[in-house]
C-alpha cells in the first residue's frame, strides 16, 4: 500500500509546472525527535542552502572511521523526504560510526544541474578542510546516487582530491533511461513513474543533451574515479541502466562492487525491516571498514 501510494505521489500532473511558476524554498526541517535519539544534528548554510552535519550519539567515539557526504534522492525535483531519508541517514551514521554531511542542493524545475555542481563542490571543499579525503565517502540514493557519481566527475574535472569511495544506492545513472529493458521493468516497479521521471529530467538538464556526463554520470570517463559500490534491485526501473553501466565498466577493466537483489524495488536497502535491507547495510559496513 505504501509503495503504491509513493508511485501515485510521484506522478502528480502539473506539479513541475507549478513549481516552475512558484519557486519553493529549500527544505529546512529537522529529523523527528525519535530519529534524534540516535544522532546529533547541526545546520550550517552555504549560500542560503541548508547543510546538515550529523554525528552518531550511539557507539564509541574511538571507533569512528570517517565521514560521509550523503546526497538525497527525489528525481532531481523532490526535497529530502523526512519520513524516509532521516531514518536511513541516522541508521548509516550509527552503523558506520561516521559523521555525515547532508546538503539540500538546488532542485529542478527552479534550477538545473548547472546550479547543483558548483554548490556541491563548495560543500565538498568545506568537508575536506576538516576531513582527509581518504576518510570521506560519497553516498546517495536514486537521483542522489547519480549525483554522487556525477560529483566524482566534477571533483576530477576541478582537480580536487577524490573521496575514497562512492556508494550508489539504486542510482539514476543515465537521465535518458535508454536501456531497452527499462519499459518492461517500469511495468513492475511499484514506486517510480517513468513518464514523470522523463519530464523531470528535461527541467534538470536545462536544455543540454541528456548524455552530458554531469547529467548522466554513467556516460563519463571511468578514469580518475574512486572505488564504486552499486546496490540495485531487479524491480527497479533504474536497474537496466545500472546493469549497462556495470557491463561497460567490466569491458573497460574497471572493477565495481555489485550487490543486486532479485525482486528488490527502488531503494529497498532503505526499508525499515527485512533481511535484504539488513544484509545490504552489513555489506556496506564491511566494504567501508
Amino acid at each position: 500500500m505504501l509503495l503504491s501510494r509513493m508511485r501515485y505521489w510521484s506522478q502528480r500532473h502539473g506539479q513541475l509546472e507549478q513549481w516552475a511558476a512558484s519557486p519553493r524554498q529549500p527544505y529546512a526541517g529537522l529529523p523527528s525527535r525519535w530519529v534524534r535519539r540516535s544522532i546529533d544534528v547541526d545546520r550550517g548554510d552555504i549560500d542560503g542552502w541548508p547543510v546538515y552535519e550529523i554525528s552518531p550519539k550511539l557507539g564509541d567515539r574511538a571507533t569512528r572511521s570517517g565521514h560521509v557526504l550523503y546526497l538525497h534522492g527525489g528525481g532531481y525535483v523532490e526535497d529530502l523526504m523526512p519520513w524516509a531519508h532521516w531514518p536511513l541517514i541516522a541508521k548509516f551514521s550509527v552503523l558506520l560510526q561516521r559523521t555525515m554531511t547532508v546538503p539540500m542542493y538546488p532542485l529542478a524545475p527552479e534550477h538545473t544541474y548547472r546550479d547543483v555542481y558548483p554548490f556541491l563542490l563548495d560543500v565538498y571543499r568545506r568537508v575536506f578542510t576538516d576531513h582527509d579525503p581518504e576518510s570521506v565517502v560519497f553516498m546517495g540514493d536514486s537521483a542522489g546516487g547519480g549525483l554522487a557519481l556525477g560529483l566524482c566527475h566534477a571533483v576530477r574535472d576541478a582537480g580536487l582530491p577524490q573521496p575514497s569511495h562512492a556508494v550508489l544506492l539504486s542510482p539514476w545513472l543515465h537521465a535518458g533511461l535508454p536501456d531497452p529493458d527499462v519499459a518492461a521493468v517500469a511495468g513492475i516497479d511499484p514506486m517510480l513513474n517513468l513518464e514523470f521521471m522523463r519530464r523531470s529530467v528535461v527541467y534538470y538538464a536545462g536544455g543540454d543533451p541528456l548524455d552530458n556526463y554531469l547529467i548522466s554520470p554513467a556516460t563519463g570517463p571511468l578514469t580518475g574515479l574512486p572505488k564504486i559500490t552499486l546496490l540495485t534491485g531487479t524491480h527497479d526501473l533504474l536497474n537496466p541502466d545500472a546493469r549497462a553501466f556495470r557491463r561497460r565498466a567490466q569491458a573497460e577493466g574497471v572493477d565495481i562492487d555489485w550487490y543486486e537483489v532479485d525482486g528488490g524495488y527502488h531503494v529497498w536497502m532503505g526499508g525499515p525491516v527485512g533481511r535484504d535491507a539488513r544484509d545490504a547495510l552489513g555489506y556496506i559496513a564491511e566494504i567501508l571498514r
